[in-house]
């Protein structure tokens, strides 16, 4: 019940195009920990059959980088680099008297260090004033 509500909820927030959610009865950084492992997985299933379909060498490593909209929160930052992977951290700018998520910056960090090498783009739908939520549909976009 407490799947589909939430589903629901991100479906009438905008996120009309989402098809599933989980809810991990974990803390933050744990949760994070289980995603990336899930993100890192799926990734290697999918080099795997592109390889035994006779395309991609076995000598890349996998996306190590994780691109991260800044919240002052220990948590996300830990639970990256407890992963073995790569921060990369993208500073918010100043609207009015709210911190806002720097899409663009998003957007450019991702061209940088190639969309191959990202694993995922880790934000936020809630946090401390005055940082203002992140702005997930436009992420949503640009991922």
């Amino acid at each position: 019940l407490t799947t589909a509500l939430t589903l629901h909820l991100l479906k009438v927030s905008g996120g009309t195009s989402t098809q599933a959610c989980l809810l991990l009865p974990v803390a933050t950084g744990m949760a994070h920990l289980l995603a990336f492992s899930y993100l890192r997985l799926e990734h290697r299933k999918k080099k795997k059959k592109a390889q035994q379909k006779g395309g991609g060498s076995g000598t890349q490593p996998g996306p190590l980088y994780v691109i991260w909209p800044r919240i002052d929160q220990k948590t996300c930052l830990k639970s990256i680099v407890t992963a073995g992977l790569v921060p990369v951290v993208i500073e918010n700018t100043l609207e009015g008297d709210l911190l806002r998520t720097d899409v663009k910056a998003v957007e450019a960090a991702i061209d940088r260090v190639g969309a191959e090498n990202v694993l995922c783009v880790l934000s936020t739908s809630s946090c401390f004033a005055p940082r203002a939520p992140d702005r997930l549909l436009e992420l949503a976009e640009v991922c």
